[in-house]
Formats: structure tokens, C-alpha cells, sequence
């Protein structure tokens, strides 16, 4: 099975060295797809340097993340051949492999189409969520309103046809 992990990124050039490396030792030797957003800094290059392929985000739009999934999708199943994609954020600074073998494990084993993972927050961030998607789900979808994190960063799912 051939996983591939895509990390949107912009100025994210303090953690997406680790993030890159911590994302190749997961047991399913993943390819890591970094899709710039543009940035400032030198997340492109860091993320070369650790082996990453680097793509541009295709549209230089703010905020682009959806923009970059995309093209880090498209990108995973023309170039790589993904049967998974997993995408993750790239200032995660407590990722781990195991976390990710975690995510692409509940497909396999599960036979599930996607995956969902979260990580613990303060109490102060994640004010959208609070404010705007939790109560959104309360109305209109209220048999997924239990989700902690409904707007996480971190995704997985099967690459099929219909990707």
C-alpha cells in the first residue's frame, strides 16, 4: 500500500524539517509531499533538504490551505501512485510516526474511507471551532457534533477513483 503524506505549509520553516523527517520513519515509508504556500522563509528549501517533494501551491490566494490540499492530492495520486493520503499540518511539534501509522492503520483495519486524528489544545486556541463550527454541526449535522475537533489538521483517506 503506498502512503504518501502532504503537508501544506507556509512559513513553516522552524518545524517542517522535523515534521518531514518524524513523517519518513512511520513503518509505511510514506512519500512526503510539502506544497508551498508561497512562504517567506525557507520552508521550501528546508523541506528538499530532508527529502520532501516540493510543489508551489498553485494560486498564490491567502487563505489558500484548501488550494494546496488540493494540489498536494493531485500530486500524491499522479506522480506517486497514493493509495492513501494523509494530510498532516506542518507545525505539529509533537508528531510522531506512530501517530501517523495510527491514522493510515484505522483504514486498513477498519476498512474506512477516511480518518480523523486531533491533539489536545489549550483552552484558549481554537476559537473558530468553538464560535463557528461547533454550533454549525449542532444544527445541521448533529450526528457528528461529539467531534472534539471537527476542523483539525490532520486527515486521511483512501485515494479511489472519485479523489
Amino acid at each position: 500500500m503506498k502512503v504518501v503524506v502532504i503537508f501544506p505549509a507556509k512559513n513553516e520553516e522552524s518545524t517542517i524539517e522535523n515534521a518531514v523527517h518524524v513523517a519518513s520513519t512511520s513503518r509505511f515509508n510514506p512519500e512526503i509531499i510539502v506544497v508551498d504556500a508561497y512562504s517567506n522563509d525557507n520552508t521550501a528549501k528546508l523541506a528538499m533538504k530532508v527529502g520532501a517533494v516540493v510543489i508551489q501551491q498553485p494560486e498564490k490566494i491567502f487563505p489558500g490551505k484548501g488550494n494546496a490540499m488540493k494540489a498536494g492530492l493531485r500530486e500524491a495520486i499522479k506522480n506517486q501512485a497514493a493509495d492513501v493520503a494523509l494530510f498532516l499540518d506542518a507545525d505539529i511539534k509533537n508528531l510522531s510516526s506512530d501517530w501517523i501509522d495510527k491514522l493510515v492503520d484505522a483504514l486498513i483495519q477498519n476498512n474506512c474511507d477516511m480518518s480523523r486524528g486531533y491533539y489536545e489544545r489549550q483552552s484558549r486556541d481554537a476559537a473558530v471551532t468553538k464560535l463557528i463550527a461547533r454550533p454549525m454541526l449542532n444544527v445541521f449535522f448533529p450526528e457528528v457534533s461529539h467531534f472534539e475537533q471537527p476542523l483539525s489538521g490532520v486527515l486521511d483517506d483512501r485515494c479511489g477513483k472519485n479523489c
